[in-house]
């Protein structure tokens, strides 16, 4: 028995398909519209999250940790390493107690437990994905810009595929301009990107058990919200905005703190450019700091698929 032609109209009016070609057009249809469908159901995943985090905040004030908990799993990105994952970056390895017990993640062990809960109602959303997206919620529920963010990232599987202690940034270097450089650059970040990142210590507080800088407790701190004390960068330390390039500035108040590494954005001349424009325009610092925050929650990233998806 003859078998039917399949029929393609085009310009030329139509030309016979082999039938197994059409098959083949088929079956890719039936692909597109499963990555299709797959990244719907990751989005909506993603999505309730979103909520979960929004919960999160509002009940354990939780934005600065949630910020750091974000940057910490990106910010061991090196752009000279082209193998994943041993290029680090937003992997889902800070998740890992060897990763966790690195002196520069002192206290994240019980950020990781206040996340897991969501993961668990969440399972199709990767680790990486959740500690980006916690991230970047907790900056917009501070009062921040929105931050255009792309998900879809791969975790890493196993802890020995964490990357080695030393790649994050220390607060009170000997040159701090330098190491400030050495750091992001090897991120590949620029001068700009560096002073805009910097700007997130708008929200938080350093505390001497573990980082080893600032006051055990001061006025802005002792009452919370959380657990009291830490010495804050800024007096409304849960509010984002570009008031910590004013207090570096001015250092008028003794009870804020003012780390080597933010000092040097008003001593160093390149950087100075950025932070005295941050200072007066807060505009300028938002639209920056989105961009920048943006790159950086992409590190080194591997998505699925290839090119990630945004959420609406």
């Amino acid at each position: 028995m003859a078998v039917p032609h399949l029929i393609r109209r085009g310009v030329s009016g139509g030309s016979p398909l082999h039938p197994l070609r059409g098959l083949l057009f088929a079956s890719q249809e039936v692909g597109r519209r499963s990555l299709s469908s797959a990244a719907g159901d990751a989005a909506d995943q993603l999505k309730g999250a979103r909520e979960e985090v929004k919960q999160l905040l509002k009940a354990t004030s939780c934005h600065p940790i949630l910020v750091r908990l974000g940057w910490h799993d990106s910010g061991t990105y090196d752009k000279n390493i082209t193998e994943w994952p041993k290029c680090g970056g937003a992997n889902g390895s800070l998740r890992f107690d060897v990763e966790l017990k690195h002196g520069a993640n002192a206290g994240t062990v019980s950020l990781s437990l206040l996340i897991q809960p969501i993961k668990d109602k969440y399972s199709g959303v990767t680790y990486a994905d959740l500690f980006q997206l916690a991230s970047a919620t907790a900056i917009e529920e501070a009062g921040g810009p929105k931050i255009p963010m792309v998900y879809g990232r791969v975790d890493v599987a196993a802890p020995e595929q964490c990357p080695p202690e030393g790649r994050l940034p220390a607060a009170g270097p000997p040159s701090p301009a330098e190491h400030l450089r050495e750091v992001f650059y090897r991120m590949g970040l620029n001068d700009k990107e560096i002073v805009a990142l910097s700007g997130a210590h708008t929200l938080g507080r350093a505390r001497p058990e573990r980082s080893g800088w600032g006051k055990p407790e001061t006025k802005y701190t002792k009452n919370g919200p959380g657990a009291p004390g830490g010495q804050s960068w800024t007096s409304q330390w849960l509010k984002f905005d570009n008031s910590y390039f004013k207090d570096v500035k001015e250092r008028r108040d003794e009870d804020l703190l003012v780390l080597p590494t933010d000092a040097v954005l008003f001593e160093d001349s390149s950087f100075k450019v950025y932070a005295e424009k941050y200072a007066v325009d807060q505009d300028a610092f938002f639209s920056d700091y989105a961009e920048a925050h943006a790159k950086l929650s992409n590190l080194g990233a591997k998505f699925d698929p290839p090119k990630g998806f945004s959420l609406n």
